[in-house]
């Protein structure tokens, strides 16, 4: 398995309505057609798609290295939300995204930082000059109801706190539903 040391949280740039009446799947289709047929690339770039009714679509397989984020791709995941069209890299999340997605969001990222626990959650527009995801991600992570985890998780720590914690998260989030 690789070394992941980040997360990239994206966007597809898509208005609401975006391919509205077709299938999640249908939509990674198309963003993989985009990949694939208009840039030469070999597959999807990202590794999670996140539609607005909050599916999870998996994109190219974790263990290989994504095309979502230039000079960090190989140690990094992409997850890439779909909207986000004509958004500024300081909109609020819910411009753009829906309920769903928030909700899907947070859980693939205390997923993925439960297996790679040092690795630092960041938003494409930190390391490119791009508005992509449309939202400041730090404080989206700050302002969450998870604010112990995420902020363990964006300092990278991996010790036995930030564990405990997100373990805590974890169960606390399973006896919700």
């Amino acid at each position: 398995m690789r070394h992941i040391n980040e997360v990239f949280i994206h966007c597809t740039a898509t208005k609401p309505n975006w391919m509205e009446r077709h299938t999640s799947d249908q939509k990674v289709a198309e963003i993989r057609r985009w990949h694939v047929e208009e840039r030469g690339w070999s597959d999807i770039g990202y590794h999670f798609i996140i539609d607005r009714n909050g599916n999870v679509v998996e994109g190219r397989p974790i263990e290989r290295v994504g095309a979502h984020v230039r000079g960090h791709n190989s140690n990094s995941i992409g997850i890439c939300l779909i909207g986000g069209f004509g958004g500024s890299a300081t909109d609020q999340f819910e411009e753009h995204f829906t309920e769903a997605q928030r909700e899907k969001v947070l859980k693939l990222l205390n997923d993925l930082t439960q297996k790679f626990p040092d690795a630092k959650i960041r938003a494409h527009n930190e390391v490119a000059a791009k508005a992509c995801p449309c939202f400041n991600v730090s404080e989206f992570m700050k302002n969450d109801r998870h604010t112990e985890k995420t902020k363990d998780v964006q300092e990278g720590s991996g010790s036995n706190a930030s564990f405990l914690t997100s373990l805590i998260n974890l169960i606390v989030g399973l006896l919700r539903k």
